[in-house]
């Protein structure tokens, strides 16, 4: 007589299970690497877009220590008897020599602080770095003029 509870081997049932389970499995890996390597290739173009950030702060943390005054508009900063630096384009100017590129949107404020009845000057820069608007860097950083 034949049993079929003593054969061994995988059912139709366990088949389908085995397959679907494989399949959930092969989906979640496959979710997982995609933005793995979507953010390995946006890490790569950072150094890239922190240099251009780099410049412009070398040279604007210089000349904010060395004077106490400037105006301050949107895309400007004159420095009082000092350099001038502008935003124009893609890039940024420090008296008609360009310092720093690749600048999609960069928005200069001035504002004032008063601490233990000392005013300080503040300058705020806001920037937006990279290729396009889909693949950038934002950077807000503020710089105190000299008080004393």
């Amino acid at each position: 007589m034949y049993d079929v509870n003593s054969q061994k081997g995988i059912t139709l049932v366990s088949l389908t299970i085995y397959m679907v389970i494989l399949t959930i499995v092969m989906s979640v890996m496959t979710t997982v690497a995609t933005t793995f390597y979507d953010n390995i290739n946006e890490l790569n173009n950072t150094p890239r877009y922190l240099a251009e950030f780099n410049k412009f702060t070398m040279f604007f943390a210089t000349d904010v220590k060395n004077y106490n005054s400037a105006t301050v508009t949107d895309n400007t900063i004159i420095f009082e008897e000092g350099p001038t630096y502008k935003f124009q384009g893609v890039s940024i100017y420090r008296n008609d020599v360009k310092i720093a590129g690749n600048i999609l949107e960069c928005k200069f404020q001035s504002k004032t602080y008063n601490v233990n009845s000392i005013t300080k000057n503040i300058i705020s820069v806001y920037m937006k770095i990279g290729k396009d608007s889909n693949n950038y860097m934002e950077k807000e950083i503020e710089f105190t003029l000299r008080y004393w």
